[in-house]
């Protein structure tokens, strides 16, 4: 006689979340009983309401309260007695009642080697910090931060990739995990707790994190393009306006003013940092396409001069 399926309902918000319960959805084993995510946030000029990515997925119950503590979600979640509740960047610390509702309680996908990098921006504040390696754990959620045990955890190397390289390579390595994990825990897999003196947090990123400080060295600069390609950039000041770095490179180690310009031509504009200088090869300005680095020259060449300041 075969095993009963595992009963899971999956929390989470984001398009990895969303990969993640797609991979859930494959296994013969699990049976995905509801999707809990947030409720859709008004886009464009606030008029129109984007669809939650689980809507039309699968012909499954989604859950979108603005409020966890209401009585009729906590009925509708006790009345699906499941075994395991999946929590991928869901966005919200869950109540108490939801901690402890299912049967094995709720599975947590971190994008970290934990104890180091809890909380909102994880896999950012790991490139930005310079990591070689990083990870996944697969972690019991708890009351606290990130601070549950860990089920399972698994090592990725990071060195010199972006955000968009880092989140694939977790991104797949949690595919080829997940079900396995949901599967041990519903076997007796026991979890271990974390060594929580070594423990480290990866606050919230904030836009004006995205300025680059040219007294600042190379490398830390560099680290932040990377970490911060997919929000909020980095850019500079230049006519008062934020310029977007699309493209930085290590140029030298040529010693300079920091925020001065080293040179301006069809190649970069090359500018001094605190040990060395950085090429931007290609910038967007303001409601404005990405240019190149010899389109910028061309159109700034009279303005933008070797020894200007840019501050």
């Amino acid at each position: 006689m075969s095993k009963t399926k595992i009963k899971v309902g999956f929390a989470g918000t984001p398009k990895i979340a969303f990969d993640i319960f797609n991979e859930i959805l494959l296994s013969d084993e699990i049976s995905t009983e509801f999707v809990l995510t947030q409720p859709d946030k008004l886009s464009g000029r606030g008029l129109t309401a984007s669809k939650s990515l689980f809507i039309n997925s699968a012909k499954l119950p989604v859950l979108q309260p603005d409020d966890l503590n209401s009585k009729d979600l906590v009925d509708k979640i006790k009345d699906f007695g499941v075994d395991i509740l999946v929590v991928v960047a869901y966005g919200k610390l869950l109540p108490t009642w939801l901690l402890n509702t299912p049967k094995f309680g709720c599975l947590n996908v971190h994008f970290s080697k934990l104890p180091k990098y809890r909380g909102a921006a994880p896999i950012q504040r790991a490139i930005e910090n310079g990591e070689k390696e990083t990870g996944i754990s697969f972690m019991k959620l708890t009351e606290g931060l990130d601070e549950g045990p860990i089920y399972k955890n698994i090592v990725v190397n990071i060195e010199n990739k972006d955000y968009y390289e880092a989140e694939s390579l977790l991104l797949k390595e949690s595919l080829n995990n997940i079900c396995d994990v949901i599967k041990d825990i519903r076997s007796g897999l026991k979890p271990e707790s974390q060594d929580h003196s070594s423990a480290t947090v990866a606050e919230k990123i904030h836009k004006s994190e995205g300025l680059i400080d040219w007294a600042t060295n190379s490398d830390e600069i560099k680290n932040k393009f990377l970490a911060f390609k997919k929000w909020p950039k980095v850019f500079f000041k230049f006519g008062g306006v934020n310029v977007e770095a699309v493209d930085l490179q290590l140029h030298s180690n040529d010693i300079g003013n920091p925020g001065e310009v080293y040179e301006f031509d069809q190649e970069a504009l090359k500018i001094y940092c605190k040990n060395g200088v950085v090429a931007i090869t290609s910038v967007k300005f303001p409601g404005k396409k990405v240019i190149g680095s010899k389109d910028f020259f061309n159109s700034k060449r009279d303005i933008i001069s070797r020894g200007d300041l840019l501050i």
